[in-house]
C-alpha cells in the first residue's frame, strides 16, 4: 500500500471516528447538564440550575400545545435540552450555531435550544435580548417536537423532502397554538408585510398562514397536508381568493 493510500485511509478513518463522537454526544447528552425536571413524557434539562416548579408549568403549556396534534403520542417519551455555555452551543448547535433550536431527526429525537430564563418562559436571542411575541420557551419546545413527530409521521427521507413551507409551517402552527391570529397574519400578507419574507424576517409566520388555511379553512387532515404534493404557490392563490 502506498503512502497516500495509507494518509488517505487514515483521514477518513479519523473523519469516521469524529463523526460518530458528534453522533454519541448528541444521543447521550445527559452527562453535559446537570438539572432536570419531568412533566408526564417530557423532560427538561439544562447546564444551569432552575426552578422545578417553573420548569414544570413550562412542561405542561408544551405538551398542552402537542396534544392539539394528531401526531402525538402521550406515551412518547421527549427530551430537551437547554444550552446556557456558549461553548456546549458550539458542541450541540454543530452547522446551526446561533438558531434558537435544532433537531436532528433522524439521528436522534434530542432537542436542543439555545439559553433561556426557564422561570419566565424566554429564549435569549443571539444578541442577548428575550425573544418577544408569542414566541416564548414552550413555543421553541413544541416547535422543535413537532419536526420529530412530523419525522416519524412520514419517515425521515420523506421528511428531509417536505417543502420548507410544510416542515416548518406545521411545526410553527402546533408550537404557537392560540396565540397566532390567522385574520392578522392574512392582513400582512395581502399587504407584503417584510414579517412574511422567512429570508428578511427569519420568522415562519407566512408559512404558518398556508398551513392554517389548509387545516383550519379548507379543513385538510395532518396527514394530507404532509402527503398531498401542492405548490405554496396554489395556497397562496387560495389564501388570496378567500371572501373578507
Amino acid at each position: 500500500m502506498t503512502y497516500r493510500k495509507k494518509l488517505l485511509l487514515k483521514v477518513v478513518a479519523g473523519l469516521v471516528g469524529i463523526a460518530a463522537a458528534i453522533a454519541l454526544v448528541l444521543s447521550v447528552p445527559q452527562p453535559f447538564f446537570d438539572s432536570s425536571v419531568s412533566a408526564k413524557n417530557l423532560t427538561l434539562y439544562s447546564d444551569q440550575p432552575f426552578a422545578t416548579e417553573a420548569g414544570q408549568r413550562v412542561l405542561q403549556q408544551v405538551e398542552a400545545k402537542l396534544a392539539t396534534s394528531p401526531l402525538y403520542l402521550a406515551e412518547q417519551k421527549h427530551q430537551v435540552f437547554v444550552c446556557n455555555a456558549r461553548w456546549r452551543q458550539r458542541i450541540f448547535f454543530t452547522y446551526v450555531y446561533g438558531a434558537g433550536g435544532v433537531n436532528y431527526y433522524p439521528l436522534t429525537t434530542n432537542v436542543f435550544l439555545r439559553d433561556s430564563i426557564i422561570e419566565e418562559n424566554c429564549l435569549i436571542g443571539p444578541k442577548g435580548s428575550r425573544v418577544p411575541g408569542e414566541r416564548t420557551l414552550d413555543y421553541f419546545i413544541a416547535h422543535e417536537i413537532t419536526h420529530t413527530l412530523t419525522g416519524q409521521a412520514v419517515g425521515g427521507i420523506a421528511y428531509h423532502r417536505l417543502p420548507q413551507w410544510k416542515r416548518e409551517g406545521y411545526a410553527d402552527y402546533v408550537g404557537k397554538g392560540a396565540a397566532f391570529n390567522y385574520d392578522e397574519a392574512r392582513k400582512a400578507f395581502l399587504a407584503n408585510d417584510p414579517k412574511m419574507d422567512w429570508a428578511k424576517s427569519g420568522l415562519y409566520w407566512r408559512f404558518h398562514l398556508l398551513v392554517a388555511h389548509l387545516l383550519d379553512k379548507q379543513h385538510w387532515e395532518v396527514n394530507r397536508l404532509l402527503t398531498e404534493p401542492i405548490e405554496q404557490s396554489a395556497v397562496e392563490e387560495m389564501i388570496r381568493a378567500e371572501q373578507p
